[in-house]
């Protein structure tokens, strides 16, 4: 069975094992015949096979490069990532920079931290920072940057505390115009903009004047930066309508100081108790 089935495939290819065994034939003939016609075929076919071949090797290879183009797609997206990395630590280095020297120049004793949460559009915005009691921040400490005023700790655990920020509607402060000496109060009017109140229409005060904190203030050091004067008109007959432009920039801020600053107690309780006889 097995020499009947071998039989019929060679008789199947019987006209390929021909045409293979002339061609074999054909090029031992070829090859072997000194003849100068033949040694001109001869020629022309080994040139003709060097041309064909040499053109064969210039045809790339398709399976190398998407292998080579897979390779470097890869080497990009690593490089990029490198890159990002690169600027993110040195605008880190640029922010860290400039709080180091806010420590070092400050009287007072400051703990830098990082923010871990944030909200810039309620009516009573807070960020959440990542230090604590366990770092020796307490209630009502101010917060700040290098550029200026934040806010001030209004909740804390061991671990993490949550300051009130200038865009809050429920803090209040006392400023004062550092060219002028002109007072008012600092106030969030809940719709994106920081008011300075309380200021009487003739008073002195110009667009672009740079707004800081008073001496009037129980709960801030006196002459911390909040803001520069955006807008000013008039209110009423009165007083005067003031936008502030806060010197912090809010929607990029990441790290911040906590300053070891508290309220003095002995005024605040004289204060509390003058204003409790008066009612």
């Amino acid at each position: 069975m097995l020499k009947k089935n071998f039989g019929e495939i060679i008789f199947s290819l019987k006209e390929y094992l021909i045409l293979t065994l002339l061609v074999i034939i054909s090029l031992i003939l070829l090859f072997s015949n000194d003849n100068s016609q033949i040694r001109f075929l001869r020629a022309f076919a080994i040139g003709a096979f060097g041309t064909v071949q040499s053109g064969l090797s210039a045809i790339p290879n398709i399976f190398e490069i998407e292998q080579e183009n897979k390779y470097l797609r890869e080497t990009n997206i690593k490089l990029s990532n490198e890159i990002s990395y690169l600027k993110e630590t040195k605008l880190e280095n640029i922010r860290l920079s400039k709080l180091i020297g806010l420590k070092e120049n400050s009287n007072l004793g400051v703990v830098s931290a990082k923010i871990v949460n944030k909200s810039l559009i309620q009516t009573r915005n807070t960020i959440t920072i990542d230090i604590g009691s366990n770092d020796s921040v307490r209630l009502n400490m101010p917060v700040i940057t290098d550029d200026g005023l934040v806010g001030k700790v209004v909740a804390l655990s061991g671990n993490y505390s949550i300051v009130q920020i200038l865009y809050n509607k429920d803090l209040k402060l006392t400023v004062k115009d550092q060219r002028s000496r002109v007072d008012g109060i600092l106030n969030y009017d809940g719709t994106g903009n920081l008011l300075m109140t309380n200021v009487p229409k003739s008073a002195d005060v110009k667009t672009g004047d740079m707004i800081i904190t008073s001496e009037y203030s129980n709960n801030f050091p006196a002459g911390i930066p909040v803001g520069s004067v955006l807008e000013e008109g008039n209110l009423d007959n009165l007083f005067k309508k003031i936008v502030i432009q806060p010197v912090v920039n809010f929607k990029t801020l990441e790290e911040v100081f906590v300053l070891k600053y508290l309220p003095d107690k002995e005024r605040a309780e004289l204060e509390k108790i003058f204003l409790n006889s008066k009612q």
